[in-house]
């Protein structure tokens, strides 16, 4: 395995921390806001605050880059898939429009200022940032997972480990159900 595909999933790594710690910063500044006002949870925003925990825990896992981190390929995957998700289930909370939506007026940036009263826009900057990291750090695990699948076929015959445990398992399959059909 080449050095580049280390260093480059050791920083890709990294970054996919980095920004689920910024986004799991900013969600749960904001439901501490909410628990203190006795407020009701956006589920979306609990998935959100969730995916970047669970984030958070495998990258820690992932980021050596040993020779089996990079066969967690579909994990990545499945990791893009589920931000791609969060991010248009935050997206579709605002309605598209952003900070001028009804959701952002009465939701969060009332209880991001701390009080029922005072709409402020201070909120604004870091419901973006949501938003904006949600998008990127799908991008870094489809990365991670394009890097695991070339690194996997490319240098460890991931392709023909594959078709050896086919070819067993059809062998095995067909052997076992032609004894069960004759006796």
């Amino acid at each position: 395995m080449g050095i580049a595909h280390k260093v480059i999933s050791a920083c890709l790594r990294v970054f996919e921390f980095c920004l689920a710690t910024v986004i799991l910063g900013i969600l749960a500044r904001f439901f501490n806001v909410l628990h203190q006002l006795n407020a009701p949870d956006d589920s979306r925003l609990v998935f959100a605050l969730s995916m970047a925990a669970i984030s958070m825990a495998f990258t820690i896992i992932l980021v050596p880059p040993v020779k089996y981190s990079f066969h967690f390929f579909p994990l990545d995957f499945c990791f893009f898939i589920l931000w791609i998700v969060c991010y248009a289930l935050l997206q579709d909370l605002a309605g598209g429009r952003s900070c001028s939506s009804s959701w952002y007026t009465s939701y969060w940036s009332v209880y991001w200022s701390g009080s029922q009263a005072v709409v402020t826009s201070p909120g604004c900057s870091r419901w973006r940032v949501v938003l904006a990291f949600s998008f990127i750090i799908a991008f870094f695990w489809f990365t991670s997972g394009v890097l695991g699948a070339y690194a996997c076929f490319e240098y460890y015959s991931f392709d023909k480990k594959c078709l050896t445990i086919a070819r067993y398992v059809f062998l095995t399959h067909n052997h076992g159900s032609s004894h069960s059909d004759g006796g």
